[in-house]
């Protein structure tokens, strides 16, 4: 009897799509395989995605189990906010690395066609510190696999 399907091991990963905007003319694209850990004690998920130089990190934290709904953008510092979300970007200007932290905006996190995944959208905006200017910023993450329960994250605010 034979067996077909793919092997066990860790899901394939999902996508994420970045976009960040710098008036007056520069824009940053692209395109990273993308994965999301449970957060330990549940209050959250931690999704990631990242090629070369280039990032996005998104902890969405709730004050329960669900993550699925709008999440309000949270300050990094913010310990007491039980549901929003902190999303930072890390992306390379030559051969300078620049960050921003996302500030204003919105994020949606729905399930991935009822399956263990998940999809995400990013949009607002943060200061980029280097050159003291605001950017837009704009991450879609699509059929993001969600790790097994046995694989979390520590998601803890640490300043």
């Amino acid at each position: 009897m034979g067996a077909c399907g793919r092997a066990a091991g860790p899901p394939e990963p999902g996508t994420v799509r970045a976009v960040l905007v710098r008036p007056p003319h520069d824009t940053v694209r692209f395109t990273a395989p993308a994965v999301a850990h449970r957060c330990g004690r549940g209050a959250g998920v931690l999704v990631e995605g990242i090629v070369g130089g280039n990032g996005v990190l998104l902890w969405a934290r709730s004050g329960d189990s669900s993550v699925i709904g709008d999440f309000p953008p949270i300050t990094r510092g913010d310990s007491t906010t039980p549901r929003g979300a902190m999303a930072s970007f890390r992306f390379m200007l030559g051969e300078d690395a620049r960050g921003v932290t996302f500030d204003s905006g919105s994020v949606m996190l729905t399930r991935s066609d009822g399956r263990q995944a998940l999809e995400a959208q990013v949009r607002g905006s943060g200061l980029e510190p280097v050159a003291g200017q605001r950017v837009r910023l704009e991450a879609t993450f699509a059929a993001v696999p969600l790790a097994p329960a046995s694989d979390t994250a520590s998601c803890t605010v640490r300043l």
